[in-house]
């Protein structure tokens, strides 16, 4: 199997301390929670687990981080999403209106320090910080498309890769996502 152990899927870690059933602030805390994404992320997860396999983990909802979404205010949110602007003001936001519980962050990536400095500056000025439990960088830009199979989902790349032409340049563009 992949991972360590028998367990096929690279994602058990959901399981464990700091993963998506983690999110109980005390021990008589609410069993459900909330998942919410972005559109990246989303493509990192829907391969690897079925809505039945969220349920089973405890999340009864799943929603994109940009769409409409109605308060919550007794049940957690597990945030998955890239740490861009654009997520993490509408996180602050989410924070400083109470729309959840409270809000276990992770990113799929690592988060710069001047991101997260801005980040908290932003969650304190706004009056969301009580509501943020956890924060998390997951190191997980790839999707899995099977036990040994995975993509980075960067558009091209494989082309690129492996063109005699390519410089080491347009490589790191691309690794970094700057290409697409």
């Amino acid at each position: 199997g992949g991972g360590s152990g028998s367990d096929p899927n690279p994602y058990s870690s959901y399981d464990k301390p700091g993963g998506v059933n983690s999110t109980n602030s005390n021990n008589n805390s609410n069993p459900w929670k909330i998942l919410i994404y972005d559109k990246h992320t989303r493509a990192i997860i829907s391969p690897l687990l079925s809505v039945s396999q969220l349920r089973s983990r405890g999340v009864t909802l799943h929603l994109l981080l940009h769409s409409d979404r109605e308060p919550i205010p007794d049940v957690p949110a597990v945030y998955f999403v890239q740490p861009t602007q654009e997520n993490l003001s509408a996180i602050a936001r989410d924070c400083s209106r109470n729309l959840y519980q409270r809000a276990h962050l992770h990113f799929s990536t690592r988060m710069e320090r001047p991101v997260m400095e801005e980040f908290a500056r932003l969650v304190v000025n706004t009056g969301g910080l009580d509501n943020i439990a956890s924060v998390h960088d997951q190191f997980v830009e790839f999707a899995c498309l099977e036990q040994r199979l995975f993509t980075l989902n960067v558009p091209q790349s494989y082309v690129l890769y492996n063109n005699p032409g390519a410089t080491e340049v347009d490589m790191e563009s691309a690794m970094n996502g700057e290409i697409g």
